[in-house]
């Protein structure tokens, strides 16, 4: 299995309208770590959506890589704040947090965006751009 993509998801009885797209690549420094952060990755993608504030969001995790990717979209700021500091989130955050080999995030206006639901393709152009080159 090279990728295992989770579909775009939008939270109930929501509003559908975002400012904000997100992307984050989460890699684990061992494989073993995998299966767990999976599942872990699962319990967060229901908070994510039972949090107000929340448009949307997917997932995908690329096993062999270590390498877990989320695309999401938000209210605003406070939405994305909300979540961070939720109970959940932050539990699998501290796990984690000595098993990561790295993780980065990046977020834009969702202003130029002609849809609700955000291109894979488009999110992972902007994350590319906006990485280091060494």
């Amino acid at each position: 299995m090279n990728m295992l993509t989770i579909p775009w998801t939008s939270p109930k009885n929501q509003p559908q309208a975002a400012a904000l797209v997100q992307i984050s690549r989460l890699e684990l420094a061992r494989t073993r770590d995998v299966p767990g952060f999976l599942i872990a990755a699962l319990r967060i993608r229901r908070i994510a959506l039972r949090t107000p504030g929340a448009g949307g969001l997917s997932l995908r995790a690329q096993p062999l890589r270590r390498t877990f990717w989320t695309l999401s979209t938000w209210h605003d700021e406070a939405a994305i704040g909300e979540f961070t500091r939720s109970a959940g989130h932050r539990a699998v955050m501290v796990k984690y947090r000595d098993r990561m080999a790295g993780s980065h995030f990046h977020t834009w206006s969702a202003a130029d965006e002609s849809t609700t639901k955000p291109s894979w393709v488009d999110a992972h152009r902007r994350y590319e751009t906006t990485q280091v080159q060494p």
